[in-house]
């Protein structure tokens, strides 16, 4: 933009394009914030040191000179002239500059625009930046990426449920950057779906189930009802650890997606589709009784085509139809019949790694090293995610009935 100097404003019409004139508006208002900072720290100066040249009380420090600092604004770094402030041998930190310096604020702001797609290769050219300002390298970028994505896994892995009551709990396990994730979601009374913990391995692992649902536990998770519903992936070590923390108190539910994978590895290709379709019949019934036929019907049909898949149908049995015998049906069912949920929940992330080129491998010695970074990546990415999740789409009347249902279950197993 070529710099003109204009004696009355209504210059501005005939000597600049629309463009220029609102790319002189906005740096004349970039001028103004920092000159704003600027005036906070000499405000500081004041409380501190009193008018300049005036005798000083014996309670004021003294005016030191000044020298170049940085503050941080809309995630870029900008230099400013920053005034000391001394008391005797020792600088008085002025107030205002650890607020302007803050690191958590550029952390956040760093993290929200890498979580669009910016990498630490372009960011520098992303941010809207002042005349002046000082570059951001690719390696602050980095730490602050790091330092952002940090705090938001421990904010899943370590946030308080006391404000929520649950009435269930989804476990799934999926692959990112390399490494296996298991996540856990809980689902509120009032049909909010809440993240509830992140941990690295798989649904097969009991010490890392074990860990999650510890946790869990220790972060005042409470139910909404006498019992609880699991909706599992179907890992062993998940069946176990849930039936050991919570025994007659838990019911699962086995994800039929999940069983349906499995049953395909059994099965030849040509079967696969009437397999899908006998699946999705049985699920889509709604009387508990007539999907229980369905499902003997299923298991007698696999025996004619492999012993394997019938005994990996009936190594789930009823605990694909526990949800039908709870009474629930309609959209309310589709959820609580498979872990989607939680898949959606780390799918999120699918689109927000792209720019990810090393996961586990030191960059210069090509090492495999310890790094949590699928875990921060994922936490991020579920953090940037939650303000757009809407509550489940379900009527107020079918989770009362889930409730009603777990408290009667729940009965009828003290009375037995």
């Amino acid at each position: 933009m070529k710099k003109t100097k204009f004696g009355n404003v209504s210059q501005l019409n005939r000597e600049l394009s629309s463009i220029d004139i609102q790319k002189m508006l906005l740096e004349k208002a970039k001028e103004t914030v920092l000159s704003t900072a600027v005036a906070l720290l000499e405000q500081d100066m004041l409380t501190l040191c009193g008018e300049r040249f005036a005798r000083k009380v014996s309670d004021l420090c003294h005016r030191g000179g000044s020298e170049k600092t940085t503050l941080f604004l809309e995630g870029a770094k900008y230099a400013i002239p920053r005034p000391r402030a001394r008391r005797g041998k020792e600088e008085v930190e002025l107030p205002s500059l650890a607020k302007l310096r803050d690191r958590d604020l550029l952390d956040q702001q760093m993290l929200s625009r890498i979580m669009l797609g910016a990498s630490s290769r372009n960011y520098e050219g992303i941010v809207g930046g002042f005349a002046k300002k000082t570059g951001i390298s690719r390696s602050s970028v980095s730490r602050a990426f790091k330092r952002g994505s940090e705090k938001d896994l421990d904010a899943i892995n370590g946030a308080d449920l006391a404000q929520y009551r649950f009435v269930g709990i989804l476990i799934d396990g999926t692959g990112v950057g390399g490494r296996t994730l298991v996540m856990a979601v809980g689902l509120t009374e009032d049909r909010q779906k809440v993240p509830l913990g992140l941990k690295e391995g798989d649904t097969e692992n009991a010490e890392v189930v074990k860990d999650l649902l510890t946790s869990i536990m220790a972060r005042n998770f409470t139910f909404a009802a006498d019992g609880i519903l699991a909706v599992l992936d179907g890992g062993k070590a998940l069946r176990a650890a849930v039936k050991a923390l919570w025994g007659d108190r838990v019911l699962i539910q086995r994800c039929w997606i999940h069983k349906l994978r499995n049953l395909r590895g059994y099965t030849p290709k040509s079967s696969h589709g009437q397999l899908a379709w006998r699946m999705k019949k049985m699920m889509a019934i709604n009387s508990y009784d007539l999907a229980k036929k369905e499902l003997d019907s299923l298991a007698s049909w696999l025996r004619g085509i492999s012993c394997d898949a019938e005994a990996s149908l009936l190594e789930a049995g009823d605990e694909l139809l526990t949800v039908h015998k709870l009474g629930i049906v309609g959209t309310f069912r589709k959820v609580l019949t498979t872990t989607n949920i939680a898949e959606s929940m780390i799918g999120v992330t699918k689109g927000k790694v792209r720019n990810v080129k090393n996961w586990g491998y030191h960059p210069k010695t090509g090492d495999k090293v310890k790094r949590d970074k699928a875990l921060r990546w994922v936490a991020s990415a579920i953090q940037a995610h939650r303000p757009k999740m809407r509550r489940i789409k379900a009527a107020k009347e079918q989770m009362e009935t889930l409730i009603a249902s777990l408290n009667q279950l729940a009965v009828a197993k003290k009375s037995a």
